[in-house]
């Protein structure tokens, strides 16, 4: 066979066009199923939904109207993590944390379990148990 130059770089533009295309395709797929509350990955490991935690930040920076630098160093971080977690991205638990106290947010309602994780153990109260002497009297019930 011989190879015509001209059907070798219209194959090349067409690889091309198609690679761009599935890459599109992946990344439409991904922006659906972060537009349905989905997290993009749902991994096995515990993490935060960031990008329920940027739908929520979202308004409130920008009814502050100071600048992302302004605003992540009066939360304690960079600006860089305000902007991953507007895209959804995953970041430290500490900077989850102190993002959710500055916006007066539950850390813990953005709290992805992981898949196989059991349902979260009731813990004893400390303080409640009778351990035979009276906290009325002061008195010892054998004296």
């Amino acid at each position: 066979m011989s190879s015509d130059p001209s059907i070798l770089r219209a194959m090349a533009r067409l690889r091309k066009a198609l690679e761009k295309r599935m890459r599109m395709d992946d990344r439409a797929e991904e922006l659906a199923a972060r537009e349905k509350g989905q997290p993009i990955r749902s991994g096995t490991l515990a993490a935060y939904d960031t990008a329920a935690l940027g739908k929520k930040l979202r308004p409130m920076l920008e009814y502050d109207g100071r600048g992302w630098r302004a605003l992540a160093e009066e939360i304690g971080v960079t600006s860089p993590d305000l902007s991953r977690v507007m895209a959804g991205q995953d970041i430290a638990a500490g900077k989850v944390f102190a993002i959710c106290d500055w916006a007066g947010l539950d850390a813990r309602s953005f709290y992805r379990a992981p898949l196989s994780a059991p349902k979260p153990r009731k813990r004893p109260r400390r303080g409640r148990t009778f351990h035979g002497k009276s906290t009325e009297t002061g008195k010892h019930p054998n004296a």
